[in-house]
């Protein structure tokens, strides 16, 4: 995989359902606050994930492990990061699922969308990381057009206010960094961690650091810009209560009674980014597994079979509703699930590794 591609997949990973569901918008206003010091945040954490990377160049996050940890205790934390990621690609389905029948196919089953997207994900990952890499740089440019044409409508419009966005600190510091930790940080920024199961798969390893940084300081100014758009056009209040914010924003354009209904550009949108996050998270949790089990590449096709009907029904019996969903996304997991798995662990393993290294003894 080429580094134009390391930054691609990244950039449509980041974009991904974090476009879907908006970022930071519990601080109001001031969100676009609470997404840079979140985005500040979670460069510290890539280079965390870099640091882990540097000391295994050869070796996947669930390789690795079981040199930190030992065997055993290294095992069982590699088959909680293939659950974590395989829960994940999961979740961000159901955000597609729930997106698509609540704002265009209303009478259309949930398991049917989501079956959609599962066969997809399966092709894409049957045909392995490079063809979703070479993919990834194609929709990006489609990708890119469609959000230029949201920001151009919108203004040309006149549909954002700047008084939209002010008072700015309205209510001090606190809304802020409640907004930027830990949600923000861990959604999306620390979801960055799945890329250290795709870090060996680079061909020159040594842009690992420039390419992810340039890609995720790309992706979290978008994001930023984005967020800051729609809040001046559905305003704090509306913005911050929406569940699809995006798609709200981009429904009240309508250029002399002749360009409106312009959904589909915010669902290509969220089709793209969405379709390669859960492709990305598939992907860490498949080959997770292949390693963790041993499993050869002629029996791939097996695990395909188990892993890609398991994800659908994981999609759908995961919540009972797009409410519930939500809550369980903004409420328990970036505090008992993200947290632990992107942040303490990984900390904890450099701890490890500066101990190791001390006690490797000297060359004389």
């Amino acid at each position: 995989m080429s580094s134009k591609q390391l930054f691609v997949l990244i950039f449509l990973f980041e974009v991904g359902s974090s476009i879907v569901v908006g970022l930071g918008f519990k601080a109001k206003q001031d969100a676009w606050l609470a997404i840079l010091i979140a985005l500040i945040g979670g460069i510290l954490l890539y280079f965390l994930y870099y640091t882990l990377f540097k000391q295994y160049p050869t070796k996947t996050l669930v390789e690795y492990l079981e040199d930190l940890l030992g065997k055993y205790i290294g095992k069982v934390v590699a088959i909680i990061y293939c659950l974590y990621f395989f829960y994940l690609a999961g979740r961000v389905l159901r955000d597609f699922g729930d997106l698509i029948i609540t704002t265009t196919l209303d009478n259309t089953p949930l398991m049917i969308v989501n079956m959609i997207v599962v066969l997809l994900v399966m092709y894409s990952n049957h045909l392995g990381l490079e063809v979703i890499a070479r993919t990834g740089s194609i929709f990006f440019i489609i990708l890119m057009t469609l959000a230029s044409l949201f920001f151009v409508v919108a203004f040309i419009d006149q549909l954002p206010k700047y008084e939209n966005l002010l008072p700015v600190l309205e209510k001090g510091w606190t809304p802020v960094l409640k907004a930027a930790f830990p949600l923000t940080l861990t959604f999306p920024f620390g979801e960055m961690i799945v890329f250290t199961m795709i870090f060996p798969f680079l061909n020159r390893q040594d842009q690992v650091l420039k390419v992810g940084l340039n890609a995720l300081i790309f992706s979290g100014v978008l994001l930023m810009v984005t967020m800051t758009v729609i809040l001046s056009i559905l305003g704090p209040t509306i913005g911050s209560t929406t569940q699809f914010p995006l798609m709200e924003a981009i429904e009240k354009v309508n250029i002399a009674n002749f360009i409106q209904r312009l959904d589909p550009v915010a669902l290509g949108i969220l089709i793209i980014g969405i379709f390669f996050k859960i492709t990305i998270f598939y992907f860490a949790a498949l080959f997770g597994f292949e390693k963790l089990f041993k499993i050869k590449k002629q029996k791939r096709k097996y695990l395909l079979l188990i892993t890609g009907p398991a994800l659908l029904v994981s999609s759908i019996y995961m919540a009972q509703g797009l409410t519930q969903h939500l809550k369980i996304g903004l409420e328990i997991v970036p505090y008992y699930v993200h947290l632990p798995l992107q942040v303490y662990m990984p900390l904890l393993l450099i701890f490890i590794c500066l101990i190791k290294n001390r006690l490797k003894p000297k060359r004389t």
